[in-house]
């Protein structure tokens, strides 16, 4: 089976050059039909500045209240590399210019939602890029509910 088959990607956020980060506020990812999403934040940093990364949820697209987290993975190295190390954190701020490639990836399931709210978006919040950071955010919907082919498999960026 094709890996297009059971994955959803989905960019909600266009790549950005920088200036003050992401903006995420009403590009939530709808998970409805699906069991988990895998968040992935692609930087490359040549100055200094950090970003602070939240995640948030809710009913609509215009996704607000908190979801905590409790680990994620990442890869922070001075030249390009796939080695992702197990962080277990409840909070995430980036590496700063001594670093120049990192990969943070962030890894929902559908059950951590709080469903006291029938809460079913979800999105990245990345504050506070500074201007010398090329990024990128996308979002991969898998384990569908309902499993379809690629071109019929139900829309996330609704």
């Amino acid at each position: 089976m094709r890996s297009v088959d059971n994955i959803k990607l989905v960019l909600r956020d266009a790549i950005n050059a920088g200036a003050t980060g992401f903006t995420t506020t009403t590009n939530g990812v709808n998970m409805e039909n699906y069991n988990r999403c895998r968040i992935t934040l692609l930087l490359t940093q040549s100055g200094a500045g950090t970003a602070t990364v939240t995640l948030k949820q809710g009913t609509t697209t215009t996704v607000n209240t908190a979801l905590a987290f409790t680990e994620y993975w990442k890869a922070e190295a001075a030249s390009p590399s796939d080695d992702l190390t197990r962080v277990e954190a409840s909070t995430l701020t980036t590496a700063g210019a001594e670093v120049g490639d990192n990969i943070y990836i962030f890894d929902i399931k559908a059950e951590d939602l709080t469903k006291t709210s029938a809460n079913k978006y979800i999105r990245m919040n990345v504050a506070s890029i500074s201007n010398n950071t090329a990024a990128a955010l996308f979002y991969e919907l898998y384990d569908a509910r309902y499993p379809a082919d690629p071109e019929d498999l139900t829309s996330a960026a609704s």
